[in-house]
């Protein structure tokens, strides 16, 4: 399952999903990443002064790839269709 992340926000959201989805707590995915729980805590909210280092261990105790790529663009069709 892929997951659209745009922003600091948008990264908590998916790591909180992935996380749940592997029934851990908090404590449990910070001791598999070598972090404090604090700090996974941090993260899942949207920190923007987390390191990426931190964010790299949560991604590998997750057992997730971070992939780049060019960012996607709707065309004004595509807003039209919305109204």
């Amino acid at each position: 399952m892929a997951e659209l992340v745009r922003s600091p926000k948008q990264l908590g959201v998916a790591l909180r999903r992935f996380r749940r989805m592997r029934d851990l707590t908090q404590a449990e995915l910070a001791k598999r990443a070598g972090v404090r729980q604090g700090t996974v805590s941090q993260v899942e909210t949207g920190l923007e002064t987390v390191k990426l280092t931190t964010v790299m261990d949560l991604l590998r105790a997750l057992d997730l790839e971070l992939v780049i790529q060019p960012r996607t663009k709707g065309s004004h069709s595509d807003i039209e269709d919305i109204f």
